[in-house]
This record gives structure tokens, sequence and C-alpha cells, in this order.
């Protein structure tokens, strides 16, 4: 029975992929903010990690990152190293995980979404010569991460409540059978 759960989790957690990566890439470039579109995908990576530890978050952001590569056109893993990185470290900070707080996973979020930011500034521009730094951190940077924060708070919401859903379904069919 443990495999049916694992099954489900992994489902559950394949169609969010899906479908933030969809809404990052498709809705949301309809409901652009000072130019920026939100990182739905960091969200749910950081947010994955945070909850659920380091080795989920690392696949989280693995297959993000992938997503993220295949469709971008750039370097290919660049995405899933960064996206991988920052699932694992936030998984550090399980321990600190507390189901309805929601203030201290705004502050993994955009801190990722900082760092995450930072990096690909590094990579796509800092070595290309493209030097300055503060008009891409005020301008990207910044408000990515805001936007980013503010609609992860639904998302955590909504990822909280189908966890919830999915351990009191696995309990109840646990009890049943046993």
């Amino acid at each position: 029975m443990k495999i049916r759960y694992a099954v489900i989790r992994i489902l559950t957690n394949c169609g969010g992929l899906f479908l933030f990566y969809m809404l990052q890439t498709s809705l949301f470039n309809y409901l652009e903010l000072a130019n920026v579109v939100p990182n739905l995908l960091l969200a749910f990576t950081s947010l994955s990690g945070f909850s659920k530890g380091r080795k989920q978050g690392m696949l989280i952001g693995l297959f993000s990152g992938f997503l993220l590569d295949f469709f971008s056109g750039q370097l290919f893993g660049t995405y899933a190293l960064l996206y991988m990185i920052i699932g694992f470290l936030n998984g550090f900070f399980r321990t600190l995980f507390f189901g309805d707080d929601v203030k201290l996973p705004m502050l993994f979020v955009g801190i990722s979404d900082i760092l995450a930011g930072c990096a690909i500034y590094l990579i796509g521009f800092a070595i290309r010569g493209k030097i300055d730094f503060t008009f891409y951190l005020n301008n990207i940077i910044l408000p990515e991460a805001i936007y980013t924060v503010i609609l992860s708070i639904f998302l955590y919401a909504g990822m909280n409540h189908i966890d919830q859903r999915l351990t009191t379904y696995e309990r109840k069919r646990e009890r049943r059978l046993g």
C-alpha cells in the first residue's frame, strides 16, 4: 500500500509541475507587473524542499529546471542544476516547518528567488560583459521576487491543503486495512 501512496504523491507533484509551468509561461505572461513574471516553478521548488525535505526539494528542482531548460533554448542544464541546489538548500530548513505558519516559507521563497536571479545574472549577463548589476537587481530581480512571494502565499496554501488531504487519506486507508 505504501507504493500506492508514493505513486499518488508523485502524480500530484507531476501535476503541480505541469500546472505551474503552464501558468508561468502562458497566463502570467499576460499578467506582467513591472515587466516581470512570477517564478512559480522556483516557488514550488523552494516550498517543496522546505516542507518535504532535501530529497523532494532536489527532485522537484531538477524536474522544474529541466522543464525550463528544455523549452528556454539556453544552455541546457543550467536551470536544472540551479533549481536542484535551491530545493536541496531549502530542505535543510525542514525542521523549521510548521504547517500553517506562512512567514518563514515566504522568506525562503524570496531569498531563493533573489539568489536564483543573481545566479542567472552571473551566468547569463556578467560573463558576456554586461555589468550593470544594480539595473538588473532593481528592475528584474527584486520585482520578480516580490511578485513571486505574493503569489507563493496562495501556492503555499494550496500545497498545504493538498498535502493535508493526502495525509488524511493515507492515514484513513492504513487504519481501515491494518
